[in-house]
């Protein structure tokens, strides 16, 4: 197989897990994603297919990383250091309006 082929599987795989996710009704997050390509590539018998899941399973560890770092503060100025994820206000906000 080529990269180009070895992208396209990894992409594919990553679907599968998605689908998989959504069948079963649990939630889609890196976390679950990540559990359920350990448990697809854990599971897989054939070599090329194993591997596919781990390169989705490195490619979403990644993306949490990135994010987890950031690599781009400059982004986000000081003041919105203290944003929590889906709020609109400041992690201890005192704001009651």
């Amino acid at each position: 197989m080529n990269r180009f082929d070895d992208k396209r599987l990894t992409d594919i795989v990553l679907g599968e897990a998605i689908l998989a996710l959504l069948s079963e009704g649990d939630p889609i997050t890196p976390y679950s994603l990540i559990a359920k390509l350990q448990q697809m590539a854990a599971s897989e018998n054939l070599a090329f297919r194993k591997q596919a899941c781990i390169s989705a399973l490195l490619e979403v560890q990644s993306s949490l990383t990135f994010q987890h770092e950031g690599l781009f503060p400059e982004a986000y100025p000081p003041e919105f250091s203290g944003f929590q994820a889906g709020s609109d206000y400041p992690s201890g906000s005192k704001m009651i309006h």
